[in-house]
């Protein structure tokens, strides 16, 4: 039988140690100092970790060179087997070190999840030094270690400090950590006056899910700069598309603008595209005109988000532009499967289920033998989803079952919002499982 850990001793005792008056030596209650007792304690952790230190850093070894996830769950319940006390001595391996290849960065990787998952104590201080010290990689690492740790008082201390000095991207992964530890401190406010993108994305994300009944006045600051907010349009609309708030119309013009600008990146225009009908805002001939040149858009995938927007916020007219061009495809191409199944993308996206999961089954339909081929797997997943949304969990569940299912898609499936209703039903749900 293993040994008794001795590090959380250690721990509990260094604690008391610290809340001792300093001008007396503490006294244990069997007539010993405290500090021989500590010092005793060390020596056992000094043993304890000499012991393990060569099965740790064979495993962590191993952690870099693994190749399936069935190999590296193994490893890391090796480490976890070997008890707590192997946590200081993983710390130096989050380093990959700045000349590191895979193999190193893949072993720190794999720590970095076993660390935030096992949350062992007493690494704040080592922590703190290695985000200071490290490779900008181990230094992330260990930030992200910092979210963690059960110390959050003295964790978040050190991550205070850390953000005076660090920038950028590391600056953004320390606002990260903070905000797992402390969700409403006040530094995540302040760091949306920021210049560099991964600090303000970091920022958004963290008082993403704060209560509120508006934005943020500082959130609409960053909204109204047009040298910072274009980059971080994917995070802005996150933050403004949570439920429970509305825009004013400003704030909605100046998103459109964004989204007419060629020189953006196309998914960060889709993403204001996309959800601008979620913004709570009423649509008036000023927001009309303000939606016009991205659909105008010589980009087909810009043209046809907006015309999804302005559909989803009750324009008949943007409806018939939007289904024109696919209705003729299907009318001029009755035989071809992609036809059916890029219609019935669209009219998903429009919600409108029921006509959306016809297309998708006539796609199916057209592909005769070749159906079930894995290529076609987003078809079958695609007119499941149509029946979910379209309340029609039976057959979306025959659906998947027709199909067949891995382990990884029913893992994927349980995961989308969009099936959630078919895999919290005690009994069509049971495909997910």
């Amino acid at each position: 039988m293993r040994a008794r850990p001795v590090l959380p001793a250690l721990t509990l005792a260094l604690a008391l140690l610290a809340s001792a008056p300093r001008t007396a030596t503490a006294q244990r209650t069997d007539g010993g100092s405290l500090e021989t007792y500590l010092e005793e304690l060390r020596r056992k952790r000094e043993a304890e970790l000499e012991r393990l230190r060569p099965a740790v850093e064979a495993t962590t070894k191993r952690l870099g060179t693994a190749r399936s996830q069935a190999e590296l769950k193994k490893l890391q319940q090796e480490l976890e087997a070997l008890g707590p006390e192997t946590a200081l001595l993983l710390l130096p391996a989050l380093d990959p070190g700045a000349q590191g290849g895979a193999p190193e960065e893949q072993a720190a990787g794999e720590i970095t999840l076993y660390l935030e998952r096992t949350r062992a104590a007493g690494l704040v201080d080592e922590l703190v030094r290695l985000a200071r010290t490290a490779s900008p990689k181990g230094r992330a690492n260990a930030l992200r270690v910092l979210g963690t740790v059960p110390e959050s008082e003295r964790a978040c201390a050190g991550l205070r400090a850390l953000y005076g000095e660090l920038a950028g991207p590391l600056r953004g992964a320390c606002v990260r950590a903070l905000a797992r530890q402390a969700p409403l401190d006040p530094l995540l406010v302040g760091a949306l006056a920021d210049a560099h993108a991964a600090v303000l994305a970091a920022a958004l994300d963290a008082l993403r899910e704060e209560p509120r009944r508006a934005p943020r006045a500082e959130v609409l600051a960053l909204l109204a700069d047009a040298g910072r907010a274009p980059d971080v349009l994917i995070e802005l609309m996150r933050y403004l598309t949570q439920p429970g708030q509305t825009l004013d119309e400003d704030s909605a013009e100046r998103l459109l603008a964004f989204a007419a600008r060629s020189d953006l990146p196309v998914e960060a225009r889709l993403a204001v595209l996309d959800g601008f009908p979620r913004l709570g805002v009423t649509m008036g001939a000023p927001l009309r005109r303000a939606f016009e040149p991205a659909v105008g858009s010589p980009d087909s995938a810009v043209k046809d988000a907006a015309l999804i927007a302005l559909t989803l916020l009750k324009d008949s007219k943007a409806r018939r532009d939007l289904m024109k061009f696919y209705d003729e495809q299907v009318k001029d191409n009755p035989n071809w499967a992609l036809a059916f199944q890029k219609r019935g993308k669209v009219l998903l996206r429009i919600r409108e289920h029921g006509p959306a999961a016809k297309d998708f089954a006539r796609a199916l339909e057209l592909q005769e033998d070749s159906a079930r081929l894995p290529a076609n797997r987003e078809l079958w997943v695609d007119l499941a989803r149509a029946y979910v949304l379209d309340d029609k969990l039976q057959k979306a569940a025959e659906v998947l079952e027709d199909f067949g299912l891995t382990s990884d898609l029913r893992r994927e499936l349980r995961a989308d919002p969009d099936f959630r209703a078919l895999a919290e039903h005690p009994r069509h749900g049971k495909v997910l499982e």
